[in-house]
């Protein structure tokens, strides 16, 4: 152990060390000249053997398995290339004068024709021009809106397919920095750039910007939303231009109505109707009528317009259906007159507001929100699902049947815990009210004979008004704008007309999105330039590897 511990270590260890290295260092450097002049002499070996090699002729030389690999593997790489950009050339060709090829990414498909909008297309039978105010330029490449989100290039998508899918349908444009006075030509439709003109030889039919698209705020986000109805509308002013005849829908406009009528009237124009406006006090009924809309008036009708009213819905010259529809607000107060004249068709609307008592069946918490249930005496569509009809802050209608030739109905209806209390009531009551189902709409109908045929006359009651508001019929989760189409056709006996239901969707909710211009560069730069150069530079690498096999 004490041997151990007095063990000294070897001297002179470090210089041994230093001196193995410096030998190592040495012993490398002289393989690499050694390596390097080996590689050398290879090489010059190399070129003597080929230099003293006898060329062989051209024949031969194309016949050797060397040649045949190489020229193999330039010919399909050539081949490859040129397929290739063939292809995408070809595709892009087609893609422009097949729109229907392109396939649409979008949310919603919003860039595709629904069923209904193909119905429509392929229907046409008139020569159909669409006419979009702005220039190709600016509508292809989404100029147009583009300060609202709006991606307008859509109608450019859209009327193309349309084109493709009935030729009869031509698709131009116009600039009306280019062309001001084109704009005289429809004087009471104020174009400005985003409008688009349907004309056939029947009539025009002018869609504004804000039929195409709808912007408006998030209350709940404060953010922006954006939806279009762009297929659905141009589909509604094809219908509208081709169709044959358009039965009247006329509004009284002298009663201080409450009614805001722009969405009404926008789906009854999207319906095949012509909408017009009138005073019932000091104008003639229009010519050709067969709706007339009382939209919440305010105040009571005289004497001389309720006989106009009579006479028009007896009126023995008109072949065909006609109709009164009368809604009314809870804040109209009394109106004697027009109550009396609603008796005689059987109904009468009650000075109560009505209020669902189980919050299982409001919207919102909101009792005043009823969802309507549609009657079982008269069926308006019986292809027809409505799925939810939402009608707010409505009255209740009482029905007598014993009107001398009047046949009443009910067609629409509150659930059973539905309570009525008084038009002022602070809801204190509405626990103690008794729960039924009560009526919310209601029609009286009569037989006219007009040039030997029996027609039908009919008033119909609303005890509301709200339901036919913007809110609610450009909705997508209610079903009133369907049921009041519906309603409209069939007592003007037009169900068979062409219509189109308008279905907003939102585009700008979270997704990957391109202008048109990005898309184009994005397809461009891929599938014609980036795409075949990797073929052609793997068709380089394979064939300089297979050289020295």
């Amino acid at each position: 152990m004490e041997d151990k511990k007095n063990m000294k270590k070897p001297t002179g260890e470090k210089p041994q060390k230093q001196t193995e290295l410096e030998k190592s260092t040495y012993v490398k450097e002289k393989e690499k000249e050694a390596a390097a002049a080996q590689k050398a002499a290879e090489k010059a070996n190399r070129k003597a053997e080929k230099a003293q090699t006898p060329k062989l002729p051209l024949k031969e030389r194309l016949k050797s398995p060397r040649f045949r690999h190489g020229a193999v593997a330039k010919g399909i790489t050539v081949l490859v290339v040129v397929v290739l950009v063939l292809v995408n050339v070809l595709f892009s060709a087609l893609s422009q004068k097949f729109p229907n090829m392109n396939i649409d990414m979008t949310t919603g498909g919003v860039n595709s024709l629904s069923e209904q909008v193909q119905d429509v297309v392929e229907s046409v039978q008139h020569d159909t021009e669409i006419i979009i105010i702005g220039t190709e330029d600016e509508v292809r490449n989404n100029q147009l809106l583009s300060s609202y989100g709006v991606n307008y290039s859509q109608v450019a998508i859209l009327t193309d397919k349309m084109h493709a899918l009935n030729p009869k349908i031509t698709v131009t444009y116009k600039d009306l920095d280019a062309d001001p006075t084109f704009a005289n030509d429809y004087p009471d439709d104020d174009l400005v750039s985003g409008d688009v003109i349907v004309k056939t030889d029947l009539r025009s039919y002018v869609v504004k910007y804000y039929d195409l698209f709808d912007v408006s705020s998030n209350y709940q986000t404060g953010a922006t939303d954006v939806y279009t109805q762009a297929g659905d509308a141009l589909a509604a002013g094809i219908s509208n231009a081709n169709a044959e005849t358009l039965p009247v829908a006329a509004f009284d406009t002298g009663h201080e109505e409450q009614l805001p009528t722009d969405a009404l009237e926008s789906l009854l124009k999207s319906n095949n109707f012509d909408t017009q406006t009138f005073n019932l006090l000091t104008d003639d009924i229009p010519e050709g009528t067969q709706l007339l809309i009382l939209g919440a008036p305010s105040t009571d009708y005289t004497e001389e317009e309720l006989s106009k009213l009579d006479d028009y819905l007896a009126n023995t010259d008109l072949a065909a259906d006609r109709a009164l529809l009368v809604t009314f607000h809870v804040n109209a107060g009394t109106m004697p007159n027009l109550a009396s004249f609603l008796k005689e068709w059987g109904m009468t609307v009650e000075d109560e507001i009505l209020a669902e008592t189980d919050a299982n069946k409001t919207i919102a918490n909101q009792p005043l929100f009823l969802m309507a249930q549609t009657g079982t005496s008269t069926v308006l569509n019986e292809h027809a699902d409505y799925g939810y009809l939402l009608d707010p802050q409505t009255q209740p209608i009482t029905l007598d049947e014993n009107v001398t030739g009047v046949t009443t109905s009910t067609l629409l209806t509150s659930s059973s815990t539905t309570a009525a209390v008084a038009t002022d009531s602070d809801g204190s009551d509405l626990s103690t009210a008794p729960q039924q189902s009560y009526t919310l709409a209601a029609m009286g109908e009569k037989t006219v004979s007009a040039g030997g045929e029996d027609y039908h006359a009919r008033v119909v009651a609303m005890g509301g008004s709200v339901f036919f508001t913007s809110a609610y019929l450009q909705s997508g989760t209610f079903s009133n704008s369907a049921w009041t189409a519906d309603l409209a056709k069939y007592v003007t006996g037009t169900q068979d007309a062409s219509a189109v239901t308008i279905t907003p969707v939102q585009t700008n909710t979270l997704d990957i999105s391109f202008s048109s211009a990005a898309s184009g560069l994005v397809g461009i730069g891929a599938f014609t330039i980036l795409i075949p150069a990797a073929c052609f530079i793997a068709g380089i690498v394979v064939y300089r590897k297979r050289r020295k096999l």
